[in-house]
């Protein structure tokens, strides 16, 4: 796929992600403007010059309400990947360097969540269960708990909401 329509496919997926989290909590969610990791990564050094209001805008590919202050999402498109990895316990590349783009998108008292979707396959959410309190899950990765997309957010859409709000 050319690089134009891999990029306009992740951005229509961070629209889809934001608009399902606006209509379940019925409050305002949206994509980071030319979201890639302003503050991310390397360029962690700009977040001293900006306000904490700036930061949060900036942080991940998902603008949570204010009233989800801790909330940290990365939303992934993909067309193709290694599942057979997954199912055999060993090391996927692709998902270790979303998993650290996460990481690297969230400050310490952040709680951070990996969306993927894999064209014509599905979708699932991960998380690191040390920045979460008891999440449901179905499978670990390393040191990560995922389940299915939809059945995360049945089944943890309460607990996502209040611990994104407290430290």
């Amino acid at each position: 796929m050319s690089g134009t329509k891999s990029k306009n496919k992740g951005k229509t997926y961070e629209r889809d992600v934001a608009n399902f989290l606006t209509e379940m909590y019925q409050e305002s969610f949206t994509r980071v403007p030319h979201s890639g990791a302003y503050i991310g990564g390397q360029n962690f050094v700009r977040i001293d010059n900006l306000s904490e209001g700036q930061t949060r805008g900036f942080k991940g590919d998902i603008i949570p309400p204010d009233s989800f202050p801790l909330l940290v999402i990365e939303a992934k498109h993909y067309g193709e990947f290694r599942w057979n990895h997954l199912a055999l316990g060993q090391d996927v590349k692709q998902l270790d360097d979303w998993i650290q783009q996460a990481v690297d998108s969230a400050e310490d008292k952040d709680k951070w969540l990996l969306c993927v979707k894999i064209t014509r396959q599905g979708e699932f959410v991960l998380w690191d269960p040390k920045r979460w309190n008891s999440l449901k899950y179905k499978q670990k990765y390393k040191k990560y708990h995922y389940i299915d997309y939809n059945t995360f957010w049945e089944q943890n859409k309460d607990a996502v909401k209040q611990q994104s709000n407290s430290g």
